[in-house]
């Protein structure tokens, strides 16, 4: 059988096990639909925040709305919905960085922690340490400290929520590493190194999953509150909270304008926790 037959087989594969389960169709083809609208905010919606011409515009389906506005207009005369889609790509912008290096950073002290034994205990009991604390609270105490920067509570939101990340996934290494399988391939000869790779990695990939997924989400919670209560605001660079935090002052006269960044975020969330339920209900049907 050729290679390209092969990818075929798998990729036919791979849809039919996508199709035979409600919780994987709804998330899978919900965050196609997520990554479309925030690859193509300016090239398909023509999305920018610059001034239209009649300012303060309430919804469409108001008598005096605009349907060229959908959500309306603020009183700098810019458009909702656009601000919307801007707002929403950058937010997953952002949460995908923040994620990527904690995942990157968490894998290197997980390898660590389980290849240099000495460091263990002390590395844990920092970790133990700051997850005492609420991740959110000290990004507020901390954002309150350092320059009012974007960067830095992106930085700040990382190392709040990765030593929660580490600790799981280092634990759910060592339950692996005790089971009795494990024991038998290291009387067998085999190095520590293989056994991490070959056989604890691929055993403990669904709890790691999980734990991304749940990072995703507190994540994404976290840059939208920050921004919401003001802090980092990059006007240049507008996000959900950061919209949130504007629309406020419109909210007696456009309500949906406040709603939909928060509406956006859980509808966000529920599909990535759709997607990882769907996985889980075809590891637990096999």
């Amino acid at each position: 059988m050729s290679r390209m037959s092969l990818l075929a087989k798998h990729m036919k594969l791979c849809l039919h096990k996508l199709h035979s389960n409600l919780y994987l169709i709804i998330s899978f083809y919900g965050i196609l639909g997520i990554a479309f609208i925030a690859l193509s905010t300016k090239w398909f919606f023509h999305a920018h925040l610059n001034p239209v011409y009649v300012a303060s515009l309430p919804p469409a389906w108001w008598p005096t709305g605009d349907i060229n506005h959908v959500l309306g207009t603020t009183a700098q005369g810019q458009d909702i919905f656009d601000y919307l889609l801007i707002g929403y790509r950058s937010t997953i912008s952002m949460t995908l960085k923040v994620v990527f290096y904690v995942i990157i950073i968490g894998g290197v002290i997980n390898y660590l922690m389980f290849f240099v034994a000495f460091i263990r205990p002390f590395i844990l009991f920092i970790f133990k340490f700051f997850m005492v604390v609420p991740p959110l609270l000290g990004v507020i105490v901390i954002s309150l400290l350092l320059e009012n920067d974007i960067t830095n509570t992106l930085v700040v939101i990382g190392l709040s929520y990765a030593p929660r990340f580490i600790y799981n996934v280092h634990q759910r290494v060592i339950k692996e590493w005790n089971k009795t399988y494990i024991t038998a391939y290291r009387l067998d000869g085999l190095s520590s190194f293989t056994i991490l790779n070959h056989y604890i990695v691929p055993n403990i990939l669904p709890v790691y999953l999980t734990e991304i997924v749940s990072l995703f989400g507190s994540v994404i919670l976290a840059i939208t509150t920050i921004t919401f209560l003001g802090f980092a605001n990059d006007f240049s660079r507008p996000d959900l909270g950061m919209m949130m935090f504007k629309m406020k002052d419109i909210m007696d006269v456009n309500l949906l304008a406040f709603l939909a960044p928060a509406i956006a975020v859980s509808i966000t969330i529920i599909l990535v926790y759709l997607f990882n339920f769907g996985l889980y209900g075809q590891r637990v049907g096999h």
